[in-house]
């Protein structure tokens, strides 16, 4: 089989586009220690990981269009390398503003890889298969933040926060072998596009002026911003408003993270069959109902207080309804965006990651850490969504149905 007809594996593509959970989670439980060992502040060593997610969606953006004019084999093999030596050299970082900066760089270089392994997928794969696969990469991502904790706290056992970092290394490593090995060109020569800012800004304006491609992104990024509340807010909301402990807020975050994780795995038993398109239906009816339940259990509890077992609840539902929606929103994007696989790939990962990021510190901003606060802030971009998504939903295109010109 010639390198142009080669076929991705499974393997190599959820290393490359699933570790970025690893790289932003598996130090949680060092922070402490990082502020005493490299003598800064609290506020720089949370800035690393500020820095990474903002790393993360610049190298998103910046690599889909290019990997369209110069082909995906050397950029996902150039990310992989810089990964591996920027956690490195993050493992030796003598001081916390040296490791911000390291962090940006391992960020941009992790969502790199991310957003141009997409486009490999979109590149070699049709219609419900294609959606299928990333289904699978789907449920591998959503473990990460689940399995990331535990490895952060196995490794600390053994060593200090720098041994993270030299795991994440090791990490980096191994997406190199497995790109170099596994990850054949997808985008040959004759099916590329012009380089050139102003040709990567024409694909660009092309995608986004076109409402097959613009509606699901709009949908996704305010379904992420609603969905980046609960991530931002949900530990200070349920342990201060609510009085849960932090063991029973680990337990409560994990639940609902399995519970994203397993209707992921559902969407890919279900969607060569069912369809991406109605399985995003059934994902934003499930997670549309499930804040719409939680902030009328707020509105009408007692001084908005509401029992602990319906907030759970509703938001089981929610993440469950996300487990099912992202892969079926990026197969839908990515058809619609074939043209310029690697160009959509950064836009739907990319904007939606930047909407995310500008809501998750929201309730504290808005100085209410409260069960009301959240609700609020989760129900109208998630209510948002689904009139956007019902209203226009002549636009969504079943992968499988090729988009025309």
């Amino acid at each position: 089989m010639t390198p142009r007809t080669a076929q991705p594996r499974l393997a190599a593509l959820l290393l490359v586009t699933g570790t970025t959970a690893l790289s932003t989670d598996t130090y949680i439980a060092a922070m402490p220690s990082m502020e005493s060992s490299l003598q800064t502040s609290a506020q720089v060593v949370q800035f690393t990981i500020t820095a990474f997610i903002a790393g993360l969606a610049a190298g998103q953006l910046i690599s889909g269009p290019v990997s369209d004019a110069r082909g995906r084999r050397a950029i996902i093999l150039g990310a992989c390398l810089v990964f591996t030596v920027v956690s490195v050299l993050c493992a030796l970082a003598p001081s916390g503003p040296l490791l911000v900066v390291e962090r940006a760089i391992q960020g941009a270089a992790a969502g790199t890889a991310a957003a141009v392994g997409r486009a490999v997928v979109t590149d070699r794969y049709r219609g419900r298969e294609a959606a299928a696969l990333f289904g699978t990469l789907s449920a591998v991502g959503l473990l990460a933040p689940v399995l990331a904790p535990a490895i952060g706290g196995l490794l600390l056992t053994v060593g200090d926060w720098r041994i993270v970092f030299w795991f994440l290394a090791a990490v980096g490593v191994a997406m190199t072998v497995a790109a170099a090995v596994a990850l054949p060109e997808s985008l040959p020569p004759e099916s590329r596009h012009p380089g050139g800012l102003l040709n990567l800004g024409r694909r660009s304006r092309d995608l986004l002026t076109d409402p097959r491609f613009a509606v699901p992104v709009l949908v996704q990024c305010l379904t992420v911003a609603g969905f980046f509340v609960y991530i931002g807010g949900s530990s200070f909301v349920l342990q201060q408003d609510l009085g849960l402990t932090q063991h029973g807020y680990t337990a409560l975050f994990t639940v609902n993270a399995i519970a994203m994780v397993t209707t992921s795995v559902v969407f890919r038993l279900l969607v060569k069959r069912t369809g991406a398109v109605i399985l995003r239906r059934w994902a934003v009816a499930m997670q549309t109902t499930a804040v719409i339940i939680l902030f009328l259990a707020t509105v009408l509890a007692t001084g908005n207080h509401p029992p602990l077992v319906v907030v759970w609840a509703a938001l089981a539902l929610m993440t469950g309804g996300l487990g099912l929606y992202f892969p079926a929103n990026s197969a839908i994007a990515q058809n619609a965006g074939r043209r310029f696989s690697g160009t959509a790939s950064a836009l739907s990962g990319g904007l939606p990651f930047l909407s995310g990021a500008l809501t998750t510190p929201l309730t504290g901003a808005l100085g209410s850490q409260t069960v009301l606060t959240m609700s609020v802030c989760m129900v109208v971009p998630f209510v948002m969504a689904a009139l956007t998504a019902m209203t226009l939903r002549r636009f969504t295109l079943e992968p499988g149905d090729e988009p025309q010109p």
